[in-house]
């Protein structure tokens, strides 16, 4: 079997992504405690070797669950100059103008915000001024766009692409709760399977436990004082009960803090957090010596 690039696809590969990403996310009901993750789960990982049916699988049950007029994704990073939307799904009751193939500049601040935040981002009125730039602005409202939601896929502290969902009338009923669902799926559904399907698609297969491995390797490098906050991070302790913790100054934490973020590839404390959380064993963190830490992460 060959991908789109020509690069050899072997059913094994596909085989061990899904076996890892099973384990990963449904084996253990707490890892995904909200069912309909769970059901977009399974159904992705069916397809996993089609990125462009994930995306478009993806687009038409988020569209459906949020009763959106459309949705689209598509790969994209932060580092990239311009995005055009790869997949979407219009609602088939009222004619929605299509996004697809539209070029939109990537480095408008709005879309840099959106990376930045770790949840969903709303923007009420598209018509407004705000954090649209005004080329994007005038795009979005060309094909009826008026309210909107956005949020930006990880795969760890990897950056893949963005999804979102557009309203052609004003809409203003958010819920928290809902946020929180999203964010879940983004995080722990998404960005996995869709990083993965982007791999097996260019003949280039990452399993977990590569990624692993390269996280305990940056994770060797941190100072004993380092290491000693990261073990606090991942327990969930702020920067001021740190600072109380190790009689150090707000700042000085800080300072350590982003020395450690940027050792391990991370933009924000958030996904530093989850990082964290999957290199260093709950039982690790507690230990005194950050040496012992250490060991046990290498293992």
């Amino acid at each position: 079997m060959l991908t789109k690039r020509g690069k050899p696809m072997h059913s094994h590969d596909v085989l061990e992504v899904q076996r890892s990403l099973r384990r990963r996310l449904l084996d253990d009901r707490t890892t995904l405690p909200w069912r309909p993750a769970r059901d977009l789960a399974a159904l992705l990982l069916l397809h996993v070797d089609e990125p462009e049916q994930c995306w478009e699988l993806t687009a038409e049950w988020l569209r459906e669950l949020l009763d959106a007029d459309r949705v689209d994704g598509g790969f994209v990073s932060p580092e990239n100059l311009m995005y055009s939307p790869q997949a979407e799904s219009v609602r088939a009751s009222r004619y929605v103008p299509s996004v697809v193939g539209i070029v939109m500049n990537a480095q408008d601040p709005s879309i840099g915000h959106v990376w930045a935040n770790d949840g969903i981002v709303v923007f009420d009125d598209v018509a407004q001024r705000g954090p649209l730039g005004v080329q994007l602005r005038t795009q979005l409202l060309s094909v009826g766009t008026r309210s909107k939601l956005s949020f930006a896929l990880w795969d760890a502290s990897n950056p893949v692409g963005l999804l979102c969902a557009d309203w052609l009338d004003l809409k203003r009923s958010w819920t928290d709760n809902g946020g929180e669902n999203l964010t879940l799926l983004a995080r722990e559904v998404l960005g996995p399977i869709l990083a993965a399907s982007r791999q097996l698609s260019a003949g280039d297969v990452k399993l977990g436990d590569d990624r692993a491995t390269s996280g305990r390797d940056a994770l060797s490098s941190l100072t004993p004082a380092e290491m000693k906050i990261a073990c606090m991070v991942a327990n969930g302790l702020s920067y001021k009960e740190i600072a109380r913790e190790l009689n150090r100054s707000f700042s000085t934490v800080d300072h350590q803090l982003r020395s450690v973020r940027d050792k391990l590839g991370v933009s924000s404390t958030a996904r530093l957090i989850r990082v964290l959380s999957e290199l260093i064993p709950p039982a690790s963190r507690t230990l005194k010596s950050p040496a012992s830490v250490l060991f046990v992460a290498r293992e």
